[in-house]
């Protein structure tokens, strides 16, 4: 591990901190492999291939993380982590250690990881030869299991947007006092007049469903003309440069942060490979921004009803609100508990983590498989609605119902065992860019169009476009006689 504490051209200081990894290890495919890379606060940056989000000190403050691969030399077996020290002098090694820390949970890059990956690719040969087997998640536990209730019987966009706002939260929170020790669990008094800002500021539900239907049409019918199945998602247009030259001394930092970690430098030519799509405004806001997940303390301070209003969490609020402050009274660890998850004896204890988790408040059987993943166990598969789609248009299982689901991905992927989560979801992330293009090369603003209802099949299509030439045929023959 190198650092360096200095800064360029009289920026921000930053810390650059390294990490070994394997020689196969692809940042791109390490990262865009799982739908959490698309949830805030991760940013995933096309154009560099930069990975860019906050994460915690050991004090629970955050630092803006940056983390690149450098592919153009290939004996570099490094990740290159570049910290921003935003109103800090340097970085204590305590410090150092944990951010690397969270960076290697992230990429799962621990030993334990890499075995079950090697296992897994003995079993699926085809995903070896894509470089698939590493799934992405959350710096901690913690944020993976929001994560998880979160995505639980709602749709992609709105969980999106349930995660954002709790980020946004956290952002609004800075420097109030959290309860961190066991006992110091008082609701944080936001007051009516606060709760009642909070709402007014909150865009028109109606208004914005009519706007963002048009933005999805619109977007839709520019990716299918940009895409093709087995073809990468080619932009007409690239960069970010629509930050005014002609800015304030603030403004300038951003359009210099903007050109540092947005456009390629000393890289080679792209113009033969895949580029992203021009970024929109929104795309700008979430770079520069330096909201953070909320950790539990600070959940844990929270009246669940002021966060069911202002994040639009329904009743997954009271739920979340609940694990913080358990987590905090020292009920549940969850330190402990990962742990013992990753311990030789997980073959034996996986009924018996399994059981800890469904006894947890809100974790049913599809968030567990969920967490369970994250916690690096593949053994179940978090069967849904999309499940049903999957197994029905790829599979040919007509009669697949959400009654018969659960058996029926056992008799499917039954034979990848230990693993049947990663041949599962290899599939349907192939699917998905067969649909879409490269996801590393989409950007968030057109994250929330990754849904089952946009995927329809080629027959469908192909069926409709047949009924349509008949039925216009119809109408003609109508008309003339």
């Amino acid at each position: 591990m190198a650092t360096d504490n200095g800064s360029e051209g009289g920026g921000c200081p930053e810390c650059k901190l390294t990490l070994p990894v394997k020689q196969t290890f692809d940042l791109e495919k390490a990262v865009c492999s799982y739908g959490f890379f698309m949830m805030a606060p991760n940013l995933w940056i096309p154009s560099t291939c930069t990975l860019q989000r906050p994460l915690r000190l050991r004090d629970e403050r955050s630092v803006m993380v940056c983390i690149s691969q450098d592919k153009l030399i290939s004996s570099s077996l490094n990740l290159l982590i570049r910290v921003r020290l935003l109103g800090l002098e340097t970085l204590t090694n305590e410090d150092e250690q944990y951010l690397l820390a969270q960076v290697s949970r992230m990429l799962r890059l621990s030993e334990m990881e890499e075995s079950a990956i090697s296992e897994f690719h003995e079993l699926h040969l085809e995903a070896e030869a894509k470089g698939f087997g590493r799934l992405f998640r959350s710096p901690t536990l913690f944020e993976d299991i929001v994560k998880g209730i979160l995505l639980c019987n709602c749709g992609w966009g709105r969980t999106l947007a349930m995660v954002k706002s709790l980020c946004d939260l956290q952002s609004e929170l800075k420097g109030q006092s959290f309860g961190k020790k066991k006992g110091n669990l008082g609701k944080h008094n936001l007051g009516p007049e606060k709760l009642e800002k909070s709402q007014k500021t909150r865009q028109p539900e109606l208004l914005r469903k009519k706007q963002k239907n048009r933005e999805k049409s619109e977007t839709i019918a520019t990716l299918q003309s940009t895409t093709s199945v087995g073809k990468d998602m080619v932009s007409q247009t690239s960069g970010i440069r629509s930050v005014d030259s002609r800015n304030s001394p603030g403004d300038l930092e951003q359009q210099k942060y903007s050109e540092d970690y947005c456009q390629p430098s000393n890289s080679p030519d792209l113009s033969s490979s895949p580029q992203p799509q021009s970024l929109r405004q929104c795309d700008l806001d979430l770079l520069f921004s330096s909201e953070d997940f909320p950790t539990s303390s600070e959940l844990a301070n929270l009246d669940e009803k002021f966060l069911e209003k202002r994040c639009g969490l329904g009743y997954r609020a009271k739920r979340i609100v609940k694990l913080a402050r358990d987590i905090c009274e020292g009920i549940i660890d969850l330190s402990s508990l990962e742990n013992f998850t990753g311990s030789t004896e997980m073959g034996m204890c996986f009924d018996d983590v399994k059981e800890h988790l469904l006894k947890l408040d809100g974790i049913g059987p599809f968030t567990c498989a969920i967490v369970w993943m994250c916690m690096g166990n593949y053994q179940s598969i978090p069967a849904d609605t999309e499940t049903v789609r999957h197994l029905k248009q790829v599979h040919g299982r007509s009669q697949c119902t959400t009654g018969t689901v659960q058996r029926e991905v056992e008799e499917v992927y039954g034979k990848y065992a230990p693993f049947q989560f990663l041949a599962y979801w290899f599939e349907i992330w192939n699917c998905y860019e067969e649909k879409f293009g490269r996801l590393s090369q989409m950007l968030p603003s057109n994250y929330h169009l990754i849904t089952g209802s946009n995927m329809r099949s080629k027959v469908s299509e192909d069926f409709m476009s047949t009924w349509h030439y008949f039925y216009g045929l119809i109408l003609h023959y109508a008309i003339l006689f």
